[in-house]
């Protein structure tokens, strides 16, 4: 038999007629490795001089490039992935059943155990003489082909090795790789390589991949290596896991396939704490992190206790599990958290809170609450037992509703029961009010006018804090004039009218908040700072019961705000205990304002699933108002029956549904929907260029009866739908009202870019 200079056997194939299969990416490991091909694998892999590059190094494709050539000398054609996959799973295999070996049990074998213990314990090649089944000790594709048959035979091999046991019987092959990450990958965390070798499987496929293989092949940069080489630190892994137990971020992660818009508002709310990472490497840190989780959920009786094997496995088990965060908002486990934090200076100190430097987390800061309780600028105060713990309650939530809305703010996270998380600000030294009901202060300020005069638009009042002439008011001209600069960011008649505008609608967005809970918001106050690393102007200081008056039943003989403080003749035990419990009411119903009753869902129904891609948009746009979709296939024209088949479904389970109707040429979906449910239906047809002019009659001119409006754009499709649920949930609504400011912030925005750069 020739061999080569390394020592290696060489083949003399046939030139064959038909060229050798050659599995592409998308079906790697649709064909079994014969019993001969994995070998002549093995032979290749006991080559001194590949065991040291596989071992000197995490980045191997030019390695197992260099295999598949070796294996094409022997007639064998696989691609680079297929045989690092192999390579992995015979590894994985190999100390499953060398490690059952050792512990005394006889259970487990498999094929070829000899052969890789020679190269992975380090024994001698003598040792594999004889395999472990009855093949001929030489194999026939390490000998001179005889026919082009020899070159190319296939033989199924039903597995690498057998067990007695159940789990064992799982065949170890991939099939499908469908994890969109580099192929010449590096790692980017610290892990534990001596963890034992587990096997997972994906969910919902019949994939399985080694632990090794997601430590060595899932742990990834970016897919232009951006950033390579830099770690993600403890304190950006929990940023990002915080982030990801955002309600809304995980149906947004759920309801769509292409992601980029999501992991790009990833970064930017990692940014926001002071975290530079670009949506590529937020994806991949994302990915590693579910994918790491799942595998040592998979086999966490044989590893004892997962959480010594991974680090942050207690939060990432939480949102997989959708299980509400502990109590410090972060994680199951709050008091580690605590004890990780690293208090640096004391910034600022108000009547009610402390503000602290976070040098771990640059870019951030701690507002820790007090006890403490005032009025009239600090004239009257008292210290009130578990006052901070309720404000800091009461903050977070508001926060976390209006953040979740969309409305830049400055809150990070909950971080214990009296203190959170947010980013560092330079404030801006305005007190914003806007009031529904004329009321308090107002009244004094202008005399005949009668309390409860009722505001519409709100009314929008601004204050300069300075506690010696009692916080005066000024007029926007005041604002514009004083020129003030904070953050590196002039104030000017852009900035004001964005504060002015955001006001109002943050207003309006607590104010619908709170109707469900038959509480009418007569006003609010509140502050705004410019992010020092954005350069923004964002919502900061605190929402809490000090900052607004809230009236059950819009009776002020009931009101549960700070006024009964300031309504005490004199304060006593008692009187404190009371106003206490005003404080606890609120408290415990604001937790409710992050949720809704009102149930809704939009049902897409295409002719067609070539419409796909454009009713992929809709269910997308539909995630970001937190609205379910389905999407069905059903054409009027050639099953109508079918068609009101599916409508009688949803119309039976009275969840209220909006249908959209996608169906380009002639459009009988609308129409037919439209004529038989009183449920709405709106059309969403995907117009092509040639026909479109022609298409859109179909759903323009419709018989009377019938009102299904148009709309041309999938993301309009999705805002009619969250129009109508957000008549009845609040939720939705202040996503809504949230994108009008949004636009309206951008627009303001990009005139005085433009302007700046004309002038």
């Amino acid at each position: 038999m020739p061999l080569s200079r390394t020592g290696h056997p060489t083949a003399a194939i046939e030139a064959s007629k038909t060229p050798a299969f050659i599995p592409t990416v998308a079906n790697e490991g649709g064909k079994h490795w014969t019993v001969n091909e994995v070998r002549a694998l093995i032979r290749i892999w006991s080559d001194k001089n590949i065991q040291q590059q596989l071992e000197g190094t995490v980045r191997n494709k030019r390695i197992f490039e260099q295999v598949a050539a070796r294996l094409q000398k022997f007639g064998i054609d696989r691609d680079w992935k297929q045989c690092r996959t192999k390579y992995k799973n015979l590894k994985h295999e190999y100390k499953s059943v060398k490690s059952a070996q050792d512990s005394g049990s006889t259970s487990k074998s498999m094929k070829f155990f000899n052969e890789l213990d020679a190269i992975l314990g380090h024994s001698t090649m003598e040792q594999a003489s004889k395999s472990d089944n009855d093949e001929s000790e030489r194999p026939p594709e390490w000998t001179e082909a005889k026919s082009e048959k020899d070159s190319i035979e296939i033989l199924e091999d039903d597995g690498d090795f057998t067990s007695s046991t159940p789990a064992a019987l799982e065949a170890p092959q991939i099939k499908k790789e469908t994890i969109d990450i580099d192929d010449d990958s590096i790692s980017t965390t610290s892990e534990d390589r001596s963890c034992t070798p587990v096997a997972k499987r994906i969910v919902g496929t019949d994939t399985h991949i080694p632990l090794e293989e997601t430590q060595n092949h899932f742990k990834v940069i970016t897919v232009n290596d951006t950033g390579a080489g830099k770690h993600w630190s403890d304190n950006e892994v929990r940023a990002l896991i915080n982030i990801w137990s955002d309600e809304k971020i995980q149906q947004m992660l759920e309801g769509a396939t292409r992601n980029k818009e999501i992991f790009e508002e990833i970064a930017r709310r990692l940014m926001k704490r002071g975290i530079d990472r670009d949506w590529k490497q937020c994806r991949t840190k994302y990915k590693n992190l579910k994918y790491e989780y799942r595998a040592l959920q998979k086999e966490n009786e044989h590893l004892g206790n997962p959480r010594r094997k991974m680090r942050f496995y207690d939060e990432v088990d939480c949102i997989l599990r959708r299980q509400p965060l502990g109590p410090s908002g972060w994680g199951c486990e709050s008091s580690s958290l605590l004890s990780d934090l690293k208090l640096g200076k004391k910034v600022n100190e108000g009547k009610t809170k402390e503000v602290y430097e976070l040098p771990d987390m640059p870019g951030c800061v701690l507002m820790q609450s007090k006890d403490q309780i005032t009025a009239g600028n600090a004239a009257r105060k008292d210290r009130m037992e578990g006052k901070a713990a309720i404000s800091n309650t009461t903050t977070s939530c508001v926060f976390q509703l209006l953040q979740e809305a969309g409305i830049k703010t400055a809150f990070v996270r909950k971080q214990s029961d009296t203190a959170f998380i947010a980013a560092h600000c330079e404030m801006i030294p305005i007190e914003w009010v806007c009031r529904r009901i004329a009321t308090g202060s107002f009244l004094k300020r202008n005399p005949g006018v009668k309390e409860g005069y009722k505001f519409y638009p709100p009314k929008i009042e601004m204050f300069y804090k300075d506690d010696a002439n009692n916080d005066p008011q000024w007029s926007e001209e005041q604002l514009i004039e004083a020129k003030f600069c904070f953050g590196g960011l002039s104030i000017g008649q852009t900035e004001v009218d964005i504060m002015a505008r955001s006001t109002q609608a943050i207003f309006e967005i607590l104010e619908k908040a709170w109707q469900p809970q038959n509480c009418t918001l007569v006003d609010l106050k509140i502050e705004f700072g410019v992010n020092v690393l954005t350069k923004e102007i964002v919502l900061a200081d605190v929402i809490d019961n000090d900052s607004w008056r809230l009236w059950p039943s819009g009776d002020r003989s009931q009101q549960k705000d700070k006024q009964s403080y300031r309504d005490l003749k004199e304060v006593t035990p008692e009187a404190l205990q009371m106003v206490k419990r005003n404080f606890e009411w609120v408290a415990e119903r604001v937790e409710l304002l992050l949720k809704t009753k009102s149930q809704g869902r939009v049902v897409v129904l295409m002719g067609s699933t070539s419409d796909l891609s454009h009713c992929e948009k809709i269910k997308k746009a539909c995630a970001t108002f937190g609205i379910p979709c389905e999407l069905r296939v059903t054409s009027a024209h050639k099953g109508p029956d079918e068609t009101l088949r599916i409508k009688a479904e949803y119309e039976g389970d009275g969840i209220p549904t909006v249908f959209v109707a996608v169906a380009g040429r002639s459009n009988g979906l609308g129409p037919v929907m439209s004529g038989n449910t009183a449920y709405p239906v709106v059309n969403c047809p995907p117009l092509s260029a040639d026909w479109g002019t022609q298409d859109v009659w179909s759903s323009l001119r419709l018989p009377s009866g019938l009102s299904c409006p148009t709309t041309l754009s999938p993301e309009g499709a999705a805002q009619f739908a969250a129009q109508i649920f957000g008549l009845n949930n609040h939720l939705v609504w202040a996503k809504l009202r949230s994108n009008m400011l949004n636009t309206w912030i951008s627009l303001k925005q990009a005139d005085k870019k433009l302007r700046e750069c004309t002038l």
